[in-house]
């Protein structure tokens, strides 16, 4: 059979070494617990700082000591701080600032103003001009170098020059700020505190106080700046808006003239103005003509008989045809008057009738004249009709010209327009911007000057003494216990030869069946003695939280699996004080509350979890497809808790956002599937033969993301080829895959995943293993013991 690659860090198989070797190497580090369960026994250590208290004390009072001088040495530090008072809101001279502030209402954007601010307050920019007014550049204390007399500069004129640059002040003097300058700004306020510390409290005082001056100045100068900048860009832009404008302005009244397009106000041109009254008068003289033919039409329609019988129309009613009439019925009324009295012969009565006939006629030539003067009128009317008709013909044959011209001159007069509009818009601009260059729009100002500190700042020189002497007694106190744990009296060992007849004295455990076939080298590398070898003296009970540290402890390793060939992946340690446990008020997984452990989600930080974290990088690191393996979880013994450590290693890495997917594949009363899911309808039996997909047969925890599929249905159906074509190849987006065998060689679906999985991992609980076990389990997975990747001892 050939054996798999293993990555430990103990000897390889392929490379035996005698076992006395190896049980010595392991008996090496047996000493640690023993030195650690001295240092958690109070007895001891007192005894033993009791005994070495001149050595404490002499520490003690060296350390105090040289905190003393250190602190003689140590130059003083005075720290000022001055106050400026920012207001995100501006002042509004001007409707249009040149740069305004758009912070607004946002508390996040008068945050980043203000922290921007503070910025610009601690930038170089700012600095420069306060080392040059302070004359920083020229003080030691910030890099400057200090004038050199008599025999320094003698002998700095002399000294062959180094090929270095000359030193720069104000980079020195602007490094030296950098440290000794604080900006910040007060939690929630709009004020901000600029701390300058220095060897002198006056020094210190005056560079605040002008770091704060010289921001003021720089944002009004900044501003002013701004304004200028802007106004002389609208300036240059002027002239040639401003011969656009003519140049569009000349464009269109040459045109306007090459068309004859003359306006008369409003928009309107002359044309249009002409045809309007044209057609105005055209309707008028068209309403006289009609009248005049109604009148001449009446009037020729008139007889005198008509007229003499009282009927009168109005067109022929005048005041000579009034006389007429009225003379005409004289005339009438006396020859009637007549031929009563004086017969019809009488002369009287002829003389009578011949007036009333000339009357008659008089009433015929008068409607005679009233018709020709009707008919010149009506001939006049209709003529004034048909010329305005004629001029208005003419005036719109004109006007549809001029139309079709005014299509491109009101293209013309629109682009005057807008160029006009800009112009007057930069125009008004350059002039407020102008102005606005000497106004200072900035609302900030100082509302603290710093002033002199009265203390120094920092330790204190008698808390730096009296830390100096603390240091030195808890050094004394180390170097104490180091001489006795480590001094001229080590600790005893216990000699390789007794420790192998002690392990030979151990009571043998239940002797293996008859039966069982010896383990092969994938599983142990040399036959082992019998049970688990009892553990070591342990400290004090009340002292076991203190010795669980990490190095603190040796790992404690049955007998049985140090001989094996494959590793100890991982211990998962005994989980106490349960009722710390989340109540169910925090409960955001269906894996919580139940009755299997799973500390991943309720303790992460607790050894328990980190275990089981452990246990998933090693397997990771051992196979070179990284996260995406499919591992099975098998237990040497029943109740030797594989459904909890593959449970835990699922949600370890669905809590790392792996796609990670939980298999259940043992039986039991305590399995996965009758705790978590035992109203599963559909399993692997049904995904395999197609009837569902694996998304709708896998159940998704929602508050872990983890995908577990139950066992559920006819899984004595699934053969090995099934397993892996019909569900592994499905689950290939998958990983890590894990994968809960219960009990090893209980239940024949664990022992066809085994030869599908990429991993094994062994689950023992400590003190219940024997020589026995490992042989069984090496007989049911037969070939597949070469994917044994390690062993983990459970003692939770």
């Amino acid at each position: 059979m050939k054996r798999s690659v293993m990555f430990t860090n103990e000897t390889a198989v392929s490379e035996p070494e005698p076992r006395r070797d190896r049980r010595e190497r392991r008996a090496a580090p047996a000493a640690v617990p023993a030195v650690m369960a001295k240092l958690t026994d109070p007895a001891w250590v007192v005894r033993t700082l009791w005994a070495r208290k001149g050595l404490i004390l002499l520490c003690a009072v060296l350390g105090l000591v040289l905190a003393a001088l250190a602190s003689l040495l140590l130059p003083p530090k005075y720290v000022s701080t001055a106050q400026l008072f920012i207001d995100p809101r501006d002042l509004r001279v001007l409707q249009n600032e040149v740069s305004p502030n758009a912070t607004g209402g946002d508390p996040t954007s008068i945050t980043s103003y203000l922290e921007s601010q503070a910025r610009i307050i601690a930038s170089d920019s700012i600095k420069t001009p306060v080392v040059w007014s302070e004359g920083l550049d020229k003080d030691p204390e910030f890099g400057g170098e200090a004038p050199k007399s008599g025999l320094g500069r003698l002998i700095a004129e002399w000294w062959p020059k180094s090929g270095a640059p000359d030193h720069d002040g104000l980079v020195y003097a602007l490094a030296a700020l950098d440290r000794n300058v604080s900006v910040r700004r007060g939690e929630r306020t709009f004020v901000i505190d600029i701390s300058v510390t220095s060897r002198e409290a006056a020094k210190a005082a005056r560079i605040a106080n002008a770091l704060a001056e010289t921001y003021l100045e720089n944002q009004a100068k900044v501003r002013a700046e701004a304004a200028q900048r802007a106004t002389a860009s609208l300036t240059s832009r002027l002239e040639e808006l401003r011969n656009r404008l003519r140049t569009a302005e000349d464009k269109a009244e040459r045109y306007k003239e090459a068309n004859n397009i003359v306006g008369v106000g409003a928009g309107r041109s002359m044309t249009e103005e002409q045809l309007a009254l044209n057609n105005a008068q055209l309707v008028a003289s068209r309403t006289r003509v009609t009248e005049a033919r109604a009148k001449y039409d009446q009037i020729i329609a008139t007889r005198p008989a008509g007229i003499e019988a009282g009927a009168i129309p109005e067109a022929v009613a005048s005041n000579t045809m009034t006389a007429l009439r009225a003379q005409l019925g004289a005339a009438l009324a006396k020859e009637a008057d007549l031929l009563a009295s004086l017969g019809a012969r009488h002369p009287a009565l002829a003389a009578a009738q011949a007036q009333t006939r000339d009357a008659r006629r008089q009433i015929s030539d008068e409607l005679s004249r009233i018709a020709r003067s009707a008919k010149v009128e009506l001939d006049r009317a209709v003529e004034a009709e048909r010329q305005i008709a004629r001029r208005v013909d003419q005036l719109t044959a004109s006007q549809y010209a001029a139309s079709r011209a005014s299509v491109e001159l009101r293209e013309l007069e629109r682009e005057v327009e807008s160029s006009r509009v800009v112009y007057d818009a930069f125009l008004r601009r350059a002039r407020e911007t102008g102005e606005l260059a000497g106004i200072d729009t900035t609302n900030a100002r100082v509302i603290g000057a710093a002033m002199p500190p009265l203390e120094k700042s920092g330790i204190s020189r008698r808390t730096l003494a009296l830390l100096g002497g603390i240091a030195g007694g808890g050094a004394g106190v180390a170097l104490a216990l180091g001489l006795a744990l480590f001094g001229p009296l080590p600790l005893p060992r216990r000699p390789v030869r007794q420790a192998e007849e002690s392990e030979a004295a151990q009571p043998p455990a239940a002797a293996a069946p008859a039966e069982a076939k010896p383990v092969p080298a994938p599983l142990m590398a040399v036959p082992s003695a019998v049970a688990v070898a009892p553990r070591p003296a342990a400290a004090k009970a009340g002292w076991r939280r203190l010795v669980a540290i990490n190095g603190g402890q040796a790992e404690r390793v049955p007998d049985l699996l140090r001989t094996a060939a494959a590793p100890l992946l991982a211990t998962l340690p005994a989980v106490r004080h349960r009722r710390w446990r989340r109540d169910d008020g925090e409960i955001r997984s269906v894996f919580q509350a139940k009755t299997h452990l799973v500390d991943v989600l309720d303790k992460p930080n607790a050894g328990f979890a980190k275990a089981v974290r452990t246990v998933r990088s090693a397997l990771a690191a051992q196979a070179s497809g990284g996260d995406h393996r499919r591992v099975l979880v098998l237990a040497l013994r029943p109740h030797a808790g594989a459904s909890t450590l593959a449970l835990n290693l699922a949600l370890d890495a669905a809590q790392a956002g792996l796609p990670a997917m939980l298999v259940d594949a043992s039986l039991g009363e305590e399995s996965l599937t009758r705790i978590y899911a035992p109203e599963a309808q559909f399993g692997l039996h049904d995904i395999v033969t197609g009837k569902v997909g694996l998304v709708r047969a896998a159940l998704q925890d929602e508050g872990t993301g983890l995908f577990f599929l139950p066992r559920v249905g006819r899984t004595d159906l699934v053969g090995v080829e099934q397993i892996g074509s019909g569900f592994l190849e499905k689950a290939r987006r998958f990983g890590p895959i894990i994968i809960d065998g219960g009990a090893v060689g209980t239940d024949g679906l664990a022992l066809r995943f085994a030869e599908v999985a990429d991993d094994i991992v062994l689950v023992l609980r400590e003190g219940a293993v024997g020589e026995g076990d490992l042989a069984s389990a090496t007989a049911a997975l037969g070939e597949q013991a070469d994917k044994l990747r390690g062993f983990v001892v459970n003692e939770a």
